[in-house]
């Protein structure tokens, strides 16, 4: 009995999960790159928010976007709220 309502409900959820994506923003088969050209370079108000950030001043001068086929070096054009970290290792 136990187990036909957990697989009731994992099957729900899986449907669940299924149906979240937009139809309009999945990718398609071919994928092309978003930008095509370098960003514009940050307003001096938006250099200034990132100078304040603590991590947002470590940033500057070390991003890079993907344009084409290969990356370019630009500043963010934002200065974000939140940021995203990601870290990994390897031994």
């Amino acid at each position: 009995m136990k187990q036909r309502k957990l697989t009731v409900l994992a099957s729900a959820g899986l449907l669940l999960l299924a149906s979240c994506g937009d139809p309009a923003t999945t990718e398609s088969g071919d994928s092309t790159p978003a930008l095509q050209q370098p960003p514009p370079p940050p307003s001096p108000e938006v250099l200034a928010a990132l100078k304040e950030q603590a991590f947002g001043s470590k940033l500057l001068g070390r991003t890079k976007y993907l344009v084409g086929e290969g990356y370019v070096a630009a500043d963010l054009p934002k200065a974000p709220r939140y940021y995203l970290l990601n870290f990994s290792a390897s031994w």
